[in-house]
């Protein structure tokens, strides 16, 4: 017959002896994987310019486990002559720069992002075309981005993308009181380019 005073400590160590093995398994636990990624993309863009647009975005991105955030700079230049009345810049075509923050969700090759774009149009030399108002002719755009990307290399990657943005500040161009145009309400961006994962370990 089991000692009655021995029950409490048998019940004790019952309840402590699965402590360390939790404690040891939980600082097993992985930590979320961090890397950066560098990434260069050609671009194709519409009714950010008078005309569609092409351009270049290289962006550095930090990565962890299934989400990224990313910056890039983008630089679009007009194709051929103004979609409107304002007469034709020549060689020098309108242009636009832009910095542009994107935050991705990404899961088995494909991405989702919220993407938020600051910049600026810039008009050719003559002084016939001109800003209205004056002053600088900001762009400012919110939109979504989805695309996929395929490994093919172990440090290389290849991506696409395509992005859909309101324009929340429009710059309105003019070359005298009937000739005019004003950046669209709504944008298009495409993009093909690789990517360059860089693991610290």
């Amino acid at each position: 017959m089991p000692n009655p005073g021995r029950i409490p400590l048998m019940i004790a160590l019952g309840l402590a002896l699965p402590a360390p093995a939790y404690a040891h398994g939980a600082q097993r636990a992985p930590e979320p994987h961090v890397h950066s990624e560098f990434s260069a993309s050609s671009v194709m863009a519409f009714g950010l310019t008078p005309t569609a647009g092409i351009g270049i975005s290289p962006a550095a991105a930090l990565r962890w486990s299934d989400l990224s955030l990313s910056l890039e700079a983008r630089a679009i230049v007009a194709l051929g002559g103004p979609a409107s009345d304002l007469p034709s810049a020549g060689p020098r075509r309108i242009s636009a720069g832009l910095g542009v923050m994107s935050l991705c969700r990404h899961r088995d090759g494909v991405f989702l992002c919220n993407v938020f774009q600051l910049g600026a149009v810039r008009a050719p030399v003559p002084e016939s075309i001109t800003q209205t108002e004056g002053g600088v002719l900001w762009l400012l755009t919110s939109g979504a981005r989805g695309g996929a990307e395929w490994r093919i290399a172990r440090y290389l990657q290849l991506r696409s993308f395509l992005e859909l943005h309101l324009v929340l500040a429009r710059p309105l161009l003019s070359a005298g009181p009937a000739a005019r145009w004003k950046t669209s309400a709504v944008a298009a961006i495409a993009g093909i380019g690789l990517t360059f994962p860089v693991d610290p370990g």
